[in-house]
């Protein structure tokens, strides 16, 4: 799947959303929890896609082709 600059940017703005959306809940668990850890992950995931997406690299892709892109509004 080819993305222009513009869908890019607005995927990379997705994910940054995403990622503050995953730091924020990984606030309400214990610390050093499970829950924790995997919120946090996600975020650093997240925000690796983002930085990928800003520099014209797509991420949801693989050597057998394009993969499904999750967002954030559902889409």
């Amino acid at each position: 799947m080819n993305f222009n600059r513009d869908e890019m940017t607005d995927l990379a703005a997705d994910r940054e959303g995403q990622a503050a959306r995953a730091l924020a809940d990984a606030q309400d668990y214990p610390d050093g929890s499970t829950e924790q850890r995997f919120a946090t992950q996600t975020a650093a995931e997240l925000r690796d896609h983002a930085n990928q997406l800003r520099h014209g690299i797509n991420p949801y892709e693989n050597e057998d082709g394009p993969l499904w892109i999750p967002r954030g509004d559902g889409r």
